[in-house]
């Protein structure tokens, strides 16, 4: 008979979260809380409060720098992060840009730097990670997408949308070829969600008015939420979920 007991504890995982700011903290914090040390990397230093409730958890925590235009860094990075416990079963990408610009008039530069940022820096970070995962026969890998990888807009949203609809076929991709060395591979596709770097849009209440009209909900996606779906897909629960797009959304992409 099948044991229910403790499918979702992630105790005695290390889990390396990529993005220090938006939503890689709070997701960190869902996975601490339920039992994994946790390494987060980023190019500025976290906020406080996130090795503070490691500390008292009793898990453990390590920051590491990292510059996500370089290949060097990430390369660097993830070797000091197998270091830290000699592991790494859990990895989230989370760190993501992007450059609100009409499409007609969108300059090189930023493409360059949205595409880097957001899919190649995730390039770099999962070969490398994966090669370590692919050696303990273990490993579960999310990254973060976004309900725009699914659905247009009406402006500003060309690079990211073709971004993160690139990662998720990438994601896919890597559940075919890794699935038989015991790794995952899913992301997650939420609808806006309230960082330091959307607020101004969420805080325009035309916007948001217009926004939650269009989720049968009736609300923004949460951190809560986010957190709560990144504990399933990186435990013992979700093992023979993978290559998947879940979509965090209370059902906007359902919606026409």
């Amino acid at each position: 008979m099948d044991s229910f007991k403790n499918v979702f504890s992630l105790e005695g995982r290390t889990a390396l979260v990529v993005g220090g700011g938006g939503l890689g903290l709070p997701i960190a914090q869902a996975l601490m809380e339920n039992g994994a040390d946790i390494i987060v990397a980023s190019p500025h230093r976290p906020k406080e409060w996130i090795e503070e409730r490691c500390r008292e958890e009793g898990r453990r925590y390590l920051y590491l720098p990292v510059d996500l235009l370089s290949e060097e860094s990430i390369v660097s990075m993830v070797a000091e992060a197998k270091s830290f416990t000699g592991r790494i079963d859990i990895l989230v990408n989370a760190a993501g840009i992007n450059k609100l610009i009409k499409a007609e008039e969108y300059d090189t530069e930023s493409w360059d730097k949205v595409m880097d940022i957001d899919l190649r820096g995730v390039f770099i970070t999962c070969r490398e990670v994966g090669r370590i995962m692919i050696s303990q026969n273990y490993g579960r890998i999310l990254s973060i997408s976004s309900a725009k990888s699914l659905i247009g807009t009406d402006k500003d949203y060309t690079a990211y949308c073709a971004a993160k609809a690139a990662l998720n076929m990438y994601s896919k991709q890597l559940c075919c070829e890794w699935g038989k060395y015991g790794i995952t591979v899913n992301t997650i596709a939420p609808t806006f969600t309230r960082t330091p770097i959307n607020s101004f849009q969420l805080d325009d209440p035309v916007f948001y008015g217009n926004l939650v009209a269009r989720i049968p909900r009736g609300r923004i996606c949460t951190t809560k939420d986010l957190g709560c779906t990144a504990v399933f897909l990186c435990s013992d629960a979700a093992e023979f979920i993978s290559g998947q797009v879940i979509s965090v959304d209370g059902g906007l992409t359902a919606k026409q």
